[in-house]
């Protein structure tokens, strides 16, 4: 998947930007209304309370929006992706997706997936060293 362009980013903005004004509208919309009745023009802090409100609703968009990149995680794990590509889905290292996303089963399953060596697990312990010299049975 490629990045966004400049352009591309620009209009995720201010799409975004319209979302959060149109929820935080929403969300002070009796309180709006009687103080626009009141007066058109909005006062300063009428305006501290908009900007603070759309914070508010940006803030809970982030959350969200985490939400949803966590569920995602969970349904690529589920599809087959590991940590380098979930590291990659985020620009992130695989290091850094494997400390964000702990508790995705990603390990387990790649660990099962793993071809055991000749001989099964324990063909190492059946190995015995030789060390040449005296005594060391060379």
């Amino acid at each position: 998947m490629r990045d966004l362009t400049p352009d591309e980013r620009q209009e995720m903005r201010w799409q975004l930007r319209t979302i959060a004004i149109g929820w935080a509208q929403r969300l002070e919309e009796p309180e709006l209304d009687a103080r626009r009745r009141a007066d058109p023009e909005p006062s300063h802090p009428e305006r501290m309370r908009t900007h603070l409100a759309r914070m508010t609703v940006g803030e809970q968009m982030r959350s969200l929006l985490a939400d949803l990149v966590s569920a995602s995680a969970e349904e690529a794990v589920q599809y087959g992706a590991g940590y380098p590509e979930l590291g990659a889905a985020v620009g992130a290292s695989r290091q850094a997706a494997r400390k964000r996303w702990a508790n995705l089963p990603v390990a387990k399953r790649r660990a099962a997936e793993w071809k055991q060596p000749p001989g099964g697990m324990g063909w190492a312990a059946e190995v015995t060293l030789k060390y040449p010299g005296p005594g060391g049975g060379a």
